[in-house]
């Protein structure tokens, strides 16, 4: 048990947890902190209510399916992946046929620039818009703020999901900017490199720019999946309650202690295994040396939505002044939740008295926002209001996203309803906004999938929507709006 002074933590072990202990805990509920799989120093927490234990229930064997059938699941996204580019690399199915035919058949090769992921093949846009394909050349410290923000967050954020090779050409040759470095850091629960990141200046010398992108949750990684759908937390003092996973992607040593697990500085032995958060903390500190106008933005989609809110916070926990004085903004898109209020809070105050703009953007229906599972579940919320993306992209400006809990099935007929006009709208949007904007094959095939998937919220969390929604979105007039506990939005 917690002393009064010591922050709290409680931590659940899937692969520990048996189907036993499932069916005792929803059926028989004794003494919570009696099972293997529960480390926790607080009191007994007496889950009495038969739907609160439910829900944990369908968390956890959502994660034991992920354990169960991980590796299948990785086999299969990389057999996809290789076969997309093979069809990629030769033309389509007759150009295949031809080129094995006259034996120059092109095989692909992971890590190399041409070699796209799954995400590049539902959605192959590289170009910036207007506003911000110039970047290099037009950004100064005056002009700055007239960059079309939103469009280059959502580009950057989608690149994030393909290999190191890939971005830097994208960067380098594409846009004309100065790549700088691509991170693969260490998780230290997982025992492997698993957080990737990269950051790139809009130029060399001089640099108006800087940015900092997270890679997401990858569709065919469970151990991506694992880490959402966790609701292990631990307490920072004076701060508030936070994701253990999340963190522990970041680079948390210390499972348990914030003070342990997130040292100011690290030995070198730590050094050695490049965690994600100090690793980038020390590029953009050397950065500014050189580039003391530069301005710094994250950005990062799903997952990496998540490491872009929490890698502000572990900067003001550390007292990192010129960081915090050239960050400006933080955009993040289909971010699942990564604190309770408190942590809320405690950032909202600190982006104020930083003059930290933040930007959280949510698709329609997209099951990672809702993530984890909501009260009775755990008591994370989210901050700062919300970009939400309705019906053909019209936005609206709300305190949190509707159906907050992505379980209630009042909301699986709309859900449906509309996943079936998203791929109405995908067979015709070529035509309606232009050719920038058609679908590919595998996107529409996707978009299919989502109508069998409950809730649909898979394909509406793919990038694509969020990049078409930051170039599409329209605003008659600007509402914000509460949601009220019935999910019902109120002016």
């Amino acid at each position: 048990m917690a002393s009064s002074s010591s922050p709290g933590y409680l931590i659940y072990d899937p692969q520990t947890l048996s189907f036993s202990n499932i069916f005792s805990i929803l059926f028989y509920p004794g003494e919570f902190l009696n099972y293997e799989f529960v480390t926790c120093n607080l009191p007994d927490p007496k889950f009495k209510s038969f739907y609160y234990r439910l829900m944990m229930v369908v968390t956890w064997i959502i994660q034991k399916l992920l354990l169960a059938f991980g590796s299948n699941l990785k086999w299969v996204g990389d057999k996809v992946e290789y076969t997309l580019n093979l069809l990629w690399l030769n033309g389509g199915v007759l150009g295949l046929f031809l080129n094995y035919i006259r034996g120059s058949l092109k095989n692909p090769k992971q890590g190399t620039a041409n070699f796209r992921s799954i995400i590049s093949h539902t959605d192959e846009r590289t170009n910036l818009k207007e506003a911000s394909s110039n970047l290099g050349e037009s950004v100064t410290v005056g002009t700055i703020g007239m960059i079309n923000t939103l469009d280059l967050c959502a580009i950057i954020a989608k690149l994030a999901y393909e290999n190191k090779a890939y971005v830097e050409n994208v960067v380098s040759n594409h846009w004309k900017m100065h790549f700088v470095e691509f991170y693969d850091s260490f998780n230290e629960t997982l025992q492997e490199r698993a957080t990737q990141s990269f950051i790139f200046c809009d130029r060399q010398e001089d640099a108006q720019l800087i940015v900092v992108a997270f890679r997401g949750t990858e569709p065919f990684n469970p151990k991506d999946w694992l880490t959402d759908f966790d609701i292990s937390w631990f307490e920072i003092r004076k701060v508030g309650k936070v994701h253990q996973g999340f963190m522990q992607a970041l680079g948390m040593q210390d499972k348990k202690v914030y003070e342990t697990g997130w040292p100011k500085n690290l030995s070198r032995d730590e050094e050695n295994r490049k965690f994600a958060y100090y690793a980038i903390r020390e590029k953009l500190r050397a950065l500014l040396k050189h580039n003391k106008n530069a301005k710094i933005l994250v950005t990062g989609h799903s997952l990496g939505g998540a490491l872009a809110i929490l890698f502000p916070c572990l900067l003001v926990l550390h007292q990192e002044d010129a960081i915090l004085n050239s960050l400006t903004d933080v955009y993040t898109f289909g971010q699942p939740r990564v604190g309770d209020a408190s942590f809320g809070n405690y950032m909202k105050k600190h982006f104020i008295m930083n003059h930290i703009r933040y930007k959280r953007v949510v698709y329609r229906y997209d099951i990672v926002p809702r993530l984890p599972f909501k009260e009775p579940i755990i008591n994370f919320s989210h901050f700062g209001g919300c970009i939400y993306y309705t019906s053909w992209y019209n936005i609206e400006v709300l305190d949190k996203e509707p159906n907050e809990n992505y379980l209630n099935i009042l909301y699986f007929p709309t859900m449906h309803f509309h996943a079936l006009l998203d791929l109405l709208r995908a067979l015709t949007i070529g035509i309606t906004e232009g050719k920038d904007f058609e679908e590919s094959w595998c996107s529409i095939l996707l978009r299919i999938v989502g109508l069998f998937i409950p809730g649909a919220g898979v394909a509406s969390h793919s990038p694509r929507d969020y990049v078409n929604g930051a170039r599409l979105w329209k605003m008659v007039t600007v509402k914000v709006k509460k949601i009220s506990h019935s999910g019902k939005s109120t002016s």
